[in-house]
């Protein structure tokens, strides 16, 4: 510090300020929201803190700076400790039928991507009948399908609660679905599948969403435009509000969750929106005991929401660890304000 110039000095005392602020999302993973709740709200932004500290290395590195040792030590141990936030590398393979099996899962938004009108839904309905009719999948897993669509899908096994719908080719012997002990619009579905002689439990998973509507988007979107101090402290108390009501009843969902797969006779394989990013105590906890089809086989970020300033990866396929998965893509198709994502999984 003593060898800094004056705003040098301010640099790196907002560069201190940003160590903190990584800090405490670094440890979000392991702090319960529902005790703790600002970590988690850190989190969503973790990729952006990370961004940060690049460019303060990359400042302090130009100017030949000892500073530069604060953000390389974030970055270090990021890269060391925390969920990638970037692959480099995909896997691909060809596998054969009888011992693997191929995963899509969607959140539809209700069909309402084109807006909400009558005509503009059943459009939606169509093309994605047609859409998924064409990827030709074994498994597919839908969140926030409307009534009624089970009928336009040709798949002869299917298990349908509600706006949570599982499509498979192979025989379903079983389904159900979970109540959450909160109320909520969410839900949590199963279908036991015998997969290759094999039975295996599919979960759909539909976590609590952070019920941002159109005003919140609107004022993320144009920050650097003409808006009034009062009302962004109005509304980023409020979004925080939401982030951390959400965020909590997501924990109680998934305590209902894993004890069910605790229970469960059979391997079990989570997918769906789990409305939370991989720097989460969520993520951590469903992903305790399965692999992530995206670390394992998956490239670039994985991005599956992009309607705010930065995608977010808010979709997953988690397998039993002792299983592979190849082939992992996001799918680019535009009906829903989410990314389909697909892969192969290869039973052992």
């Amino acid at each position: 510090m003593k060898n800094l110039s004056l705003l040098n000095k301010l640099i790196y005392i907002v560069n201190i300020v940003f160590v903190l602020l990584w800090f405490f999302a670094f440890l979000a993973p392991y702090i319960n929201p529902q005790k703790f709740s600002f970590g988690a709200i850190l989190a969503i932004g973790y990729p952006i803190l990370l961004l940060t500290h690049v460019l303060f290395a990359l400042y302090w590195l130009v100017r030949f700076k000892r500073a530069i040792y604060l953000s390389l030590a974030v970055i270090t141990a990021s890269y060391l400790w925390s969920v990638p936030v970037i692959q480099t590398k995909n896997r691909f393979k060809a596998l054969a039928k009888d011992q693997s099996f191929s995963i899509l899962s969607y959140n539809t938004q209700s069909f309402y991507y084109l807006g909400g009108k009558k005509e503009n839904v059943g459009s939606v309905k169509e093309k994605l009948a047609h859409y998924l009719s064409q990827q030709n999948t074994d498994i597919i897993c839908l969140q926030e399908a409307r009534k009624g669509f089970e009928t336009m899908v040709s798949y002869p096994h299917k298990s349908i609660f509600g706006y949570n719908q599982i499509y498979s080719k192979y025989e379903i012997i079983d389904a159900g679905v979970l109540e959450f002990e909160n109320p909520s619009a969410n839900t949590c579905a199963f279908a036991d599948v015998i997969i290759n002689y094999d039975t295996v439990r599919i979960y759909n998973l539909h976590l609590e969403s952070f019920h941002l509507v159109n005003k919140d988007y609107n004022l993320i979107k144009r920050w650097d435009d003409e808006v009034s101090e009062n009302e962004v402290k109005a509304k980023t108390q409020e979004i925080s509000t939401k982030i951390s009501k959400a965020s909590s009843k997501r924990v109680a969902q998934i305590n209902s969750i894993l004890t069910h797969t605790k229970q469960s006779p059979y391997p079990s394989l989570l997918c769906g929106d789990f409305n939370d990013v991989s720097q989460s105590y969520i993520y951590r906890k469903l992903s305790a005991n399965h692999t992530d089809a995206f670390i394992a086989s998956g490239k670039g970020f994985g991005a599956t929401f992009k309607k705010l300033l930065f995608p977010f990866r808010i979709d997953y396929i988690l397998y039993p660890n002792a299983w592979n998965a190849y082939n992992f893509e996001v799918l680019e198709i535009e009906l829903s304000d989410h990314q389909a994502i697909r892969c192969d999984i290869e039973q052992k």
